[in-house]
């Protein structure tokens, strides 16, 4: 009886030995060196991040001629890269800290916050963006309606409440929490909870599906009208041709005696030209804002993959480097590819202000104080 007993206790033991060795450990990402290359990817980012943000909202500041309806939305998005960059470092100190974060968890829900907000934010104003170009080239009747200074800021107002409201709401229901994940050393969606994965399919269902269509059915739209356009301008171009060769022996007959009078009654028409020139200047503007998206969707695809990938875990810190590393890619684009921010970025650089094309009324009042300050006198 003893021997059987005996075997029966070993038994039990090799079960519960094998059943624990079986079971799946949780990740978490305890390498410090590892920790401390994403740390410093974030202090990096910071510091790009907040001196290339802070340059877009005062060329806007200074210059009058950087004040349209679409530099409306870039502004409004450099706030929110900026307020992402400015929250970074706090990630930074918490991915460094060995026994939590060096501050109070507090503080981790606060970036928490920001940092979703702010990222919901620029994927709604990408979006907005993407239709606001789509109804200037193809709905001009259309864009001048819905796109007056206070329906502008009525735009502004939901591209921020709508990421707000999603990331805060929540938590305040008790689906999910906020502050400091152990599981990977950071500042943001607490996995401990037990209602984590529903905060996370709320989060990822209200921030990203909507926008990212509405941006990817407005440039192919966009590139399906400018193709069609430029299509039916070719065929024009053709016919006119055409039609200037047929008639070649007749102008030729007729051109010695109407010469100055024809050139006087056919000039080239003013109001044409200025036309095509905007029409070029907006596809150009249009064609920028594709490349942001282009730089966002380029950014966001490896979170998202990770997102959807059970076993992407050890990646997903770098992954998030990543997605916050478009906010400091935004002003490297307009620096080289938006001719005026282009020309500001440069006035700002080397502080010749008075070389800032249309000045605004700030920029005028800066000079005129500066000059009296050098004289002597007082404003």
């Amino acid at each position: 009886m003893d021997d059987i007993y005996y075997d029966e206790v070993l038994m039990s033991e090799e079960m519960m030995y094998n059943s624990t060795d079986s079971t799946p450990q949780q990740f978490e990402f305890s390498d410090y060196k590892q920790r401390v290359i994403v740390a410093i990817l974030y202090l990096i980012m910071a510091l790009l991040g907040i001196f290339g943000n802070t340059l877009v909202i005062i060329a806007v500041l200074l210059s009058k001629k950087l004040r349209t309806a679409t530099n409306a939305f870039v502004v409004s998005l450099s706030v929110a890269d900026l307020l992402t960059c400015l929250v970074l470092p706090w990630n930074a100190a918490a991915a460094l800290g060995r026994d939590g974060p060096p501050f109070g968890e507090w503080v981790c829900s606060v970036v928490a916050v920001v940092q979703s907000t702010t990222i919901g934010c620029s994927t709604y104003t990408l979006a907005a963006i993407g239709l606001q170009r789509l109804l200037l080239i193809t709905r001009p009747p259309t864009y001048h309606a819905i796109y007056t200074r206070k329906k502008m800021a009525a735009w502004l107002v939901v591209t921020w409440l709508v990421p707000f409201l999603f990331t805060l709401v929540p938590p305040l229901l008790d689906v999910g929490e906020v502050g400091y994940n152990r599981k990977y050393h950071h500042c943001g969606f607490t996995s401990s909870h037990e209602r984590s994965n529903d905060y996370d399919l709320i989060i990822a269902g209200g921030l990203y599906p909507l926008p990212l269509v509405t941006i990817l059915v407005c440039y192919v739209l966009i590139w399906r009208h400018l193709r069609r356009h430029a299509r039916n301008v070719t065929t024009s171009s053709e016919e006119t041709t055409e039609s200037a060769s047929m008639n070649l022996s007749t102008v030729c007959d007729s051109v010695g005696a109407t010469k100055g009078r024809s050139l006087r009654r056919s000039p080239t028409p003013h109001g044409t030209l200025n036309a095509a020139k905007v029409n070029r200047s907006q596809n150009e503007i249009t064609k920028n804002m594709f490349y942001i998206v282009c730089a966002f969707m380029v950014c966001l695809t490896p979170f998202a993959i990770c997102l959807f990938y059970d076993d992407s875990d050890p990646f997903l810190p770098y992954a998030s480097a990543i997605l916050v590393f478009n906010s400091c890619i935004n002003p490297l684009i307009y620096a080289t590819k938006h001719r005026v921010f282009h020309v500001v970025f440069g006035c700002i650089i080397r502080r010749k202000w008075d070389s800032i094309p249309e000045p605004s009324e700030f920029l005028k009042a800066m000079r005129r104080r500066q000059f009296c300050s050098r004289s002597g006198f007082y404003v």
